[in-house]
């Protein structure tokens, strides 16, 4: 593919993306976000040059915006998540040009435990992923659970998708609290099983992303920019999918439909 992005939003995720393009000697040749109005993605999807249309906007849009640039014959990539409804995912996993970013799946860590995990042994997983999370989080679109998806999506996408990835598919699910700035549960699968919290409600000096496998703790903190991988693959026309994202959409589901 040639190497020309366009991009659909500039949040705090986009330098992020700019750099991960400039590495993988790409071009930024269109930019666009709400500034300049509530249509004006549409018109530079349908006029950009580039071959590849990147979608950093709000994730309630994402559905929207995926499928009209796949519908104009772009590459779609689209950050996490895919979609906040799996029956979008299942929509957008007929168009074979879009991929999505899990970018955990390309850290040394993950590498690493993809080689060790071995199926025949039982694994005890503790997550806990506890932000910092100020007013001005909860003013935007973040804060809006129709507009996010909540904070499960928001902090925990990832982390869920790493539980696919390299355990494979939860056989239960279950969740003691949610709430709109904290939840905890448990997932389990045929050979381990996952205790996790989410919270926003840490303080700055308490923040942490903990995610041990039988009492090693595994750092997912990088100072490299994942994304560079991300974007190395999809030169080759490789990626995430929405079929493969779809799993842990899913998984979401279930965990706030399983709160009573």
């Amino acid at each position: 593919m040639n190497k020309k992005f366009a991009i659909i939003g500039k949040g705090f995720i986009y330098n992020l993306h700019a750099e991960a393009i400039a590495k993988i000697g790409g071009e930024i040749v269109d930019v666009v976000d709400e500034s300049g109005g509530p249509d004006a993605w549409k018109e530079m999807v349908k006029k950009t040059e580039a071959d590849c249309v990147v979608i950093l906007a709000p994730n309630h849009l994402h559905f929207e915006m995926v499928k009209f640039s796949a519908e104009n014959g772009k590459m779609v990539l689209c950050e996490k998540p895919l979609t906040i409804k799996s029956k979008d995912a299942r929509v957008l996993a007929e168009y074979p040009n879009v991929f999505t970013i899990c970018q955990l799946r390309y850290h040394s860590s993950t590498k690493e435990l993809k080689q060790k995990i071995n199926l025949g042994e039982s694994y005890q997983i503790e997550m806990d992923i506890s932000a910092h999370r100020d007013e001005d989080y909860w003013k935007s679109w973040k804060g809006a659970q129709d507009k996010s998806g909540g904070i499960i999506f928001n902090l925990g996408i990832h982390y869920f998708d790493l539980i696919f990835y390299l355990f494979g598919e939860p056989t239960e699910v279950s969740t003691k609290l949610l709430t709109y700035k904290t939840a905890e549960g448990k997932v389990s699968g045929k050979n381990y099983s996952c205790n996790w919290r989410i919270s926003t409600e840490a303080s700055k000096d308490d923040q942490c992303r903990l995610f041990k496998i039988n009492d090693v703790n595994y750092d997912f903190s990088s100072g490299e920019n994942l994304h560079t991988f991300v974007y190395q693959d999809l030169l080759e026309g490789k990626g995430i999918t929405p079929k493969e994202s779809l799993k842990s959409i899913e998984l979401i589901e279930k965990i706030y439909a399983s709160y009573r």
